[in-house]
């Protein structure tokens, strides 16, 4: 793990986004940055590393899925994280190779939710994000 976040792949970089009040049946709803922004425009080239996410209260039941956007399009890569909240995950991450998942300068990137029919609590339930890049080296 050390080596996904060597500065030798690059100057590293968080990117924070969130949604107060998730709801059931949510489709692909984009978290915002803390301006309310739902993308954040890469100034250049790199790769995403890494994604994790935590709810203010734990579920119990149903799910959310969060996934990793491009462009406002969920990523499809085989590399590409999904994040899954239960009753019985309050909190995930996942680790992403660097130079698998890659954004070209100028990339809008963000984060969305999608949420199951039944999940609980609804409308009550915060979830951060953070998104953590690596810049191309020069």
């Amino acid at each position: 793990m050390v080596d996904e976040f060597n500065p030798k792949h690059g100057a590293m970089a968080t990117l924070n986004f969130s949604v107060a009040n998730a709801v059931t049946q949510a489709t692909n709803v984009d978290l915002t940055l803390p301006g309310g922004n739902t993308v954040a425009v890469a100034p250049k080239a790199g790769s995403i590393i890494a994604v994790s996410v935590r709810a203010s209260a734990d579920l119990t039941a149903g799910s959310a899925t969060l996934q990793v956007h491009k462009d406002s399009t969920e990523l499809t890569e085989t590399d590409a994280p999904t994040l899954t909240l239960s009753d019985t995950v309050q909190e995930d991450y996942e680790t992403i190779r660097p130079r698998a998942i890659r954004f070209a300068a100028g990339d809008g990137l963000g984060v969305s939710y999608s949420s199951s029919t039944d999940m609980a609590p609804t409308n009550t339930n915060d979830f951060d994000v953070q998104l953590y890049v690596v810049y191309d080296p020069d």
